[in-house]
């Protein structure tokens, strides 16, 4: 299988919909099993129950329809069912090795015998990079989700986002204040180009099946704009909503595009 986890659990989701549905939809079938026999030329109806096998005449027409459909239906659940049980131990297998060699840079003492490996090459970046700046403070309970260098990010997709970073030896700051007109803003990373050392920042929204916060993005995106940092010229803003997730594989093309060509 090509597909990595999330791929999968997409997958997984969608067939424990549709058999979600057949369940629900078994409870208004008739009683008994369809049998089709051929009598020379046409077929003849027969209904099997746990009393035995009835002929089932021709003006009988709907009865046969729901319990054909019924079959068609049964045989689609135990497809997905075994389906379904597949993809569950692809998963388990797959949680066993997924993310190993990326838990070393979170381990404290793995973290620091490897961290010259992944540190800006050139020594100003890395100064930068490690020295103190002022972070955001709003809803630090949200900070749960484990990045690189010890630090906690607020989704899973901002640590895909800062495990790519640090991997390709980008130097970034998360969460940064920068100050635009006067107000505070607070770019999910402000990135140094690892040659020029030019400014980038990255926005990640998350929640864009989210009117009210697509409305709050928009109006970031203009005051951004407004201040000379522009979307695909040193802004970096990606999009995500509850059935399209960001994935490994775009963080990782767009990283290629700004800063490794």
């Amino acid at each position: 299988m090509n597909m990595n986890c999330d791929d999968m659990r997409r997958e997984i989701e969608k067939m424990s919909k549709k058999l979600e549905k057949i369940y629900s939809m078994e409870k208004k079938f008739p009683q008994g099993e369809l049998l089709c026999a051929k009598n020379r030329k046409h077929y003849k109806w027969y209904v099997k129950n746990e009393e035995g096998t009835f002929y089932l005449p021709k003006h009988k027409r709907e009865l046969a329809e729901k319990l054909a459909l019924k079959k068609y239906y049964e045989y689609q659940k135990e497809e997905l069912e075994n389906e379904l049980a597949a993809c569950n131990t692809y998963i388990r297998k797959m949680v066993l090795r997924e993310g190993k060699a990326e838990k070393l840079l979170e381990h404290p003492e793995y973290g620091r015998l490897l961290e010259k490996y992944f540190v800006p090459v050139k020594e100003e970046l890395w100064k930068w990079q490690n020295a103190s700046y002022e972070k955001c403070k709003k809803h630090e309970e949200d900070l749960i989700i484990k990045g690189t260098q010890g630090k906690m990010v607020r989704s899973k997709s901002e640590a895909i986002i800062d495990v790519m970073l640090y991997k390709n030896r980008i130097p970034f700051r998360y969460e940064e204040k920068l100050l635009l007109e006067g107000i505070p803003f607070y770019p999910d990373f402000t990135i140094r180009h690892p040659i020029t050392g030019d400014f980038f920042y990255w926005e990640h929204f998350g929640m864009m099946d989210d009117e009210d916060y697509v409305n709050h993005a928009y109006d970031k995106l203009k005051v951004y704009c407004k201040n000379g940092i522009i979307p695909s010229i040193n802004l970096i803003t990606t999009y995500e909503s509850k059935k399209n997730p960001l994935c490994a594989e775009k963080v990782e093309m767009i990283i290629q595009e700004y800063f490794l060509k």
